[in-house]
């Protein structure tokens, strides 16, 4: 079945092609994480000079876990933060390969953003990566302070691998005594280790194979697909009471749209405020196209104004990005 991309993703995808060669099958983990940041690293742009970036570790028990902190100069007192927590798999990709993401959303939000590098499979499965976020927030939380942030406005997003990470975040918190969070951005998530959905079969997404998701969620958890853990697959939980307001995107040909689609519906029947959106003729990881998708930078303008109407951010109008 062919597909017509909406032309700004299309663009997208060809600048990629032109630059690297669209996901060859990786001969070792060191080779699938080269490709994942070289095909990031085409549509990168720089920060601004508005936005102060300072990179730091968080000292967890037997680990330190890297962060790139984010902050506007001209957002003075103390600020809500935003965690950020990157996907790529589980496997790859960094704060490095998110940066673009992060800063833009602290110049539009005015928000601290945390970006958080998670420990990754397959050198560290499950429950590596979720301890860690969680264990950054616990952190966040007790160095507001340190920060200049107000740490009783605190949200979590989350792309693809990280939208599972972002929405298990929240079921730690309400779970396990957590500082609360009063938002959750699930972009593109993958949440179901098992594909057998319509849209996990169709094959219409040049940017995520159904090999790769295997090979992934194989990675992350080894011999535990049909795990009914929901910190492992929030998909799988049995409530979703008690969980903050969402936002969910996800676009028209991502393998993920099917699952995206119940998540929503499962936190929506749970009474949970949830803000669904389809991008049409788009792809999975969309939101690197913003400078030249009309639906990318759609949704990124809507994601960055949930985050404020639910912080409550107060900052002044973002300066003109060059």
């Amino acid at each position: 079945m062919s597909v017509e991309f909406e032309p700004g993703i299309q663009a997208y995808i060809d600048k990629i092609r032109e630059t690297v060669a669209i996901h060859p099958v990786p001969r070792n983990i060191e080779e699938r994480r080269r490709n994942t940041d070289r095909t990031h690293s085409v549509w990168r742009r720089p920060a601004p000079e508005s936005i102060d970036i300072v990179n730091w570790w968080v000292n967890l028990p037997g680990r330190e876990v890297p962060i790139r902190i984010y902050r506007r100069k001209d957002v003075t007192g103390p600020a809500p933060v935003v965690i950020y927590i990157h996907g790529g798999g589980f496997v790859a990709s960094s704060y490095d390969t998110h940066d673009t993401i992060t800063w833009g959303l602290a110049e539009e939000t005015g928000a601290i953003v945390i970006s958080v590098h998670y420990r990754r499979a397959p050198e560290n499965p499950y429950p590596a990566a979720p301890d860690d976020c969680f264990g950054v927030l616990q952190w966040v939380h007790r160095n507001g302070d340190w920060l200049d942030a107000d740490v009783s406005r605190i949200a979590v997003v989350g792309d693809s691998a990280g939208g599972c990470l972002a929405a298990a975040l929240t079921m730690q918190t309400r779970d396990h005594g957590g500082p609360p969070l009063l938002f959750q951005g699930l972009l593109y998530p993958g949440i179901d280790p098992i594909k057998n959905r319509p849209s996990h079969q169709r094959g219409l997404d040049p940017m995520l194979r159904a090999d790769m998701m295997d090979y992934f969620w194989d990675a992350y958890l080894p011999g535990q697909r049909h795990t009914k853990d929901p910190i492992a697959a929030p998909i799988r939980a049995t409530r979703f009471d008690g969980l903050p307001p969402a936002f969910i995107a996800v676009g028209e040909y991502d393998p993920l749209h099917d699952e995206s689609v119940e998540y929503a519906r499962l936190l929506r029947e749970a009474g949970i405020p949830t803000e669904f959106q389809v991008v049409p003729r788009s792809i999975h990881g969309f939101l690197r196209a913003r400078f030249v998708s009309p639906g990318a930078r759609a949704t990124f303008e809507a994601l960055s104004a949930a985050i404020r109407n639910a912080l409550g951010s107060t900052a002044p109008s973002k300066p003109t990005t060059p």
